[in-house]
């Protein structure tokens, strides 16, 4: 970086990507925002710059040596940091640069506190903030994490043992059902039914997880303003969902017939391919993400396209492009392998990859994915 940029960042101030600590600074402070870069977007540490913008310098000797030693050992895990070192009017400087941490979360060793970064400041995350983290990092799977208040109870073993027999083959009991919902996560070992368990099984899932149901609507025109023709909101398992769901758009969704040229069999055309729809749909609950309290999945029918929301971003190990080549995360492996079980995916990362396929092979415009910090959209197009 030439000096006249770096005199410029520090007339700039401190945001979210720029921190600025004096020669004094102890190590748990350094620690601490190198965990907070580390914990959201990265960002820059510069060491010999006062909180307001004066430049003192460093003058211990070894500095560098000592901020390495602070990101190795202070910091779990451990992060090896680029390190640039300037001098200005005789003052060195040292700037720490970090990048988006991969193996999230990071945390303080002395304090085993977590730190993100919040405008200009280092604070501590909520509990939904560090969930986060921690998926982001795949240490866990939120899906298997056990929902405090609930038990087997909670769970419609006719259910459950309907999806053992049918669907995986496992002879079950009354005697050992606690056993094999153990096994198979749906129970943790404190006895609480996980996430996916009630998902799944649940008999009262809202009540649990207000998150969990969809929401559709159906407009008259092309947008929310236009008046609302159905509006629906269901509650239940995932494989109830996705049925209602598909049975939602298939209801509104006319059917016109062709003759080939040639004289041939008559030709059904639907305004939404029913492949597709029903690809985007069990995509939208393979892969939501479950910590996000505040949102449901939607699904909005207007008169000339279909918008499918799900809640959560693509996992920071992917991006749009090659999702769309077919390459896939599960960040609910489990209840994605339960949704294969019942036979609506094929579990190999293909779903997007297919509809864009049969978009080409029907001649039909070619869905929208959108994305952004906190949801995946997809827009069908409806048959002109």
């Amino acid at each position: 970086m030439k000096d006249q940029d770096l005199i410029k960042i520090i007339k700039n101030g401190e945001n979210s990507l720029v921190e600025f600590k004096s020669s004094l600074v102890h190590s748990d402070s350094i620690a601490k925002e190198v965990a907070a870069f580390s914990n959201t977007a990265g960002g820059s540490l510069f060491i010999g710059v006062e909180d307001n913008g004066e430049i003192t310098g460093i003058s211990e000797e070894k500095f560098e040596e000592k901020i390495i030693q602070i990101c190795r050992n202070n910091i779990i895990p451990s992060i090896i940091p680029v390190i640039e070192k300037y001098n200005i009017n005789d003052k060195v400087i040292f700037e720490v640069i970090i990048d988006r941490g991969r193996n999230k979360p990071y945390k303080v060793r002395t304090s085993n506190k977590f730190y993100i970064r919040a405008g200009s400041v280092s604070i501590e995350p909520t509990t939904e903030e560090l969930v986060r983290l921690f998926q982001e990092g795949e240490i866990f799977h939120f899906e298997v994490k056990p929902v405090p208040g609930t038990s087997e109870a909670d769970l419609n073993l006719n259910l459950f043992y309907d999806y053992c027999k049918n669907y995986r083959n496992y002879p079950v009991t009354d005697e050992d059902s606690v056993s094999l919902l153990t096994n198979l996560q749906f129970l943790s070992d404190e006895g609480y039914s996980t996430i996916a368990g009630l998902l799944c099984f649940g008999k009262n899932i809202s009540r649990f997880l207000p998150q969990s149901g969809i929401q559709l609507h159906r407009f008259s025109g092309t947008d929310v303003t236009s008046d609302v023709l159905e509006n629906r909101e269901m509650e239940g398992t995932i494989p109830f969902l996705i049925d209602s769901a598909i049975k939602f758009v298939a209801s509104n969704t006319s059917v016109s017939s062709t003759v080939p040229e040639d004289g041939g069999q008559r030709i059904d055309l639907n305004d939404y391919d029913p492949l597709i729809v029903k690809e985007i749909i069990v995509n939208a609950f393979q892969h939501r993400d479950w910590s996000i309290f505040g949102q449901k999945i939607r699904i909005r029918m207007f008169s000339d396209r279909i918008e499918v929301f799900s809640p959560g971003k693509i996992p920071n190990t992917l991006n749009l492009k090659n999702i769309l080549y077919g390459n896939s995360f599960y960040r609910n492996p489990l209840l994605s392998q339960i949704i294969k079980d019942y036979g609506y995916s094929d579990k190999m990362g293909r779903g997007l990859l297919k509809v864009i396929r049969r978009s080409d092979e029907l001649k039909l415009k070619q869905p929208v994915f959108e994305t952004d910090t906190a949801s995946f959209t997809v827009v069908i197009f409806r048959r002109t």
